[in-house]
């Protein structure tokens, strides 16, 4: 298949289950914030964050090193082989997240009264949340199995259609039924552990490993070579993405971090884009360098960041001029932090469009590398915050997040092209930015007109406008034949864009 249909085939599939997915969690949040307020929302949150870093520590990587593995061998072929590094890696999780696990339940207590200085509930909450950790860990380390085989479908139905559906049901059956304390504190386990058992069994079918191979397995050390030093990147990444709700816990309180939260979740929409594609754009990048095609591996990574480039514009727009809005579905309270999602939105924009970099420079063996640029970028968003916060408030969180996300992803779009000689960006790229500027401008235009209507209406307003309007710039200045290739590798597009 040309790699441009490839890329949006998979990209479609991925793309689908990240909307799905991001809806149930982006209604999760907007639901809690309504229905238990600030406090527990800011509870929920810090939770969240803690369990998130520790399920880092707890995969050591092994996501990606699976999936890299796996990616590089013949399904057919090398069908033990796949099966022994399969089972090596789930094996090594569940160790590794047991371990994380029972730190975590023992360290609680002091992480809430002497770190976080909140109230009892955030420990009771951290146990329950580090129980789902071994069930977390090994369904992301056997979705990015399924993944190496270059088939997204498997992965994106659990993760982003299954799981979702179960953390937003059990979350309204507990406030409904139970309590609103137990909504934001039982809902993760009863999504881990089911996401588990279907995903195994996926797995299973998909590989033909059974649990005696997994047990038996040997630890691969070239696999755990590759894959730690990926662990500190993630960490450090985790850990500056929820840096942010961390130190307002620390320097404010969870009254403060659920005011911050909802425009972190609106912002991080944009991941959603960035995912997509790099789900499937880092196999492709692992193969291209294995065989020595610098020249696919350049074009394809060109032709990746244009596309995050041209569907992220119009999404960020909206959320740039109409924040007010946007975070009016959260409950009026939370307008206040209306220029925290602008801010955050300039964040996400930026690290969608420089994304695709990090992955290419991990595929291609350079992943020290990686982790240096990513432990700057730790030290440097650590260092904001200390600064702004207590200076800033959430403002301040927002502005070192901006800083830091922008840094690393220069850093490694200027490394990729002094090491591989390639570069993100071309002339067909500059369509997308006057598109971009042009949409700004015409919505910046009309919200005068559309503000006074319900908050629905006038983001659907909005939403139809950036879409057509950046559509239509783009077919103006003409579409380019690998853009064609990839629109008719939509399934929505099938036929329309002829060559």
């Amino acid at each position: 298949m040309n790699t441009a249909r490839k890329i949006a085939k998979e990209s479609t599939i991925t793309f689908t289950g990240l909307v799905y997915g991001n809806v149930n969690r982006y209604l999760y949040t907007a639901l809690l914030a309504r229905w238990v307020g600030p406090e527990f929302l800011g509870i929920y949150s810090l939770a969240n964050s803690i369990m998130l870093i520790a399920e880092v520590l707890a995969k050591m990587g092994l996501e990606t090193g699976v999936m890299r593995f796996v990616s590089r061998l013949n399904p057919d072929a090398d069908k033990e082989k796949i099966q022994t590094v399969i089972g090596s890696a789930i094996k090594m999780t569940a160790i590794f997240s047991l371990a994380i696990m029972v730190a975590l339940i023992i360290s609680s207590g002091t992480i809430v009264e002497q770190l976080l200085n909140e109230r009892a509930l955030l420990a009771s909450v951290l146990i329950i949340f580090a129980i789902a950790i071994p069930f977390n860990a090994l369904t992301l380390v056997s979705a990015f199995a399924t993944q190496g085989f270059k088939r997204l479908k498997y992965k994106t139905m659990v993760t982003q259609f299954l799981n979702p559906t179960v953390l937003l049901v059990s979350m309204i059956g507990c406030y409904f039924f139970i309590s609103a304390e137990s909504a934001i504190m039982f809902p993760m386990l009863i999504t881990g552990v089911i996401g588990f058992f279907v995903m195994i069994k996926v797995l299973k079918s998909l590989s033909g490993i059974k649990i005696g191979q997994i047990t038996a397995s040997p630890f691969d050390r070239e696999l755990l070579k590759f894959s730690y030093p990926l662990m500190f990147v993630t960490i450090l990444q985790t850990f500056m993405h929820w840096m942010d709700i961390l130190m307002l816990g620390y320097f404010t309180d969870a009254s403060v971090v659920g005011m911050y939260h909802p425009a972190a979740r609106t912002a991080g929409l944009l991941q959603a884009l960035l995912l997509s594609f790099l789900s499937i754009y880092a196999p492709m990048a692992s193969q291209f360098h294995g065989e020595g095609n610098e020249e696919k591996l350049s074009s394809t990574y060109q032709l990746v960041s244009r596309w995050l480039l041209m569907c992220a514009i119009p999404i960020a727009s909206i959320f740039i001029v109409f924040p007010e809005k946007v975070l009016l579905l959260f409950g009026p309270e939370y307008v206040a932090s209306s220029q925290i999602l602008v801010i955050l939105t300039v964040a996400t924009l930026i690290q969608a469009i420089l994304g695709a970099a990090g992955p290419t420079l991990s595929m291609s063996g350079y992943t020290k590398l990686v982790l240096w640029n990513t432990i700057g970028a730790f030290i440097l968003n650590f260092g904001l915050n200390i600064w702004l916060i207590p200076q800033h408030g959430i403002l301040g969180a927002a502005m070192a997040t901006l800083i830091s996300l922008t840094a690393v992803g220069l850093a490694r779009v200027i490394e990729l092209g002094i090491i591989l000689k390639m570069s993100f960006i071309n002339q067909k790229s500059l369509k997308s930015i006057v598109a971009g500027m042009i949409t700004y401008g015409v919505l910046l235009a009309i919200k005068p007109a559309i503000m006074d209507y319900h908050t629905l209406i006038t983001l659907l307003i909005a939403g139809l406008t950036s879409v057509l309007i950046f559509g239509i710039i783009i077919w103006i200045m003409k579409i380019d034949p690998e853009d064609k290739e990839f629109l008719n590798g939509l399934g929505i597009f099938k036929g329309m864009f002829k060559q």
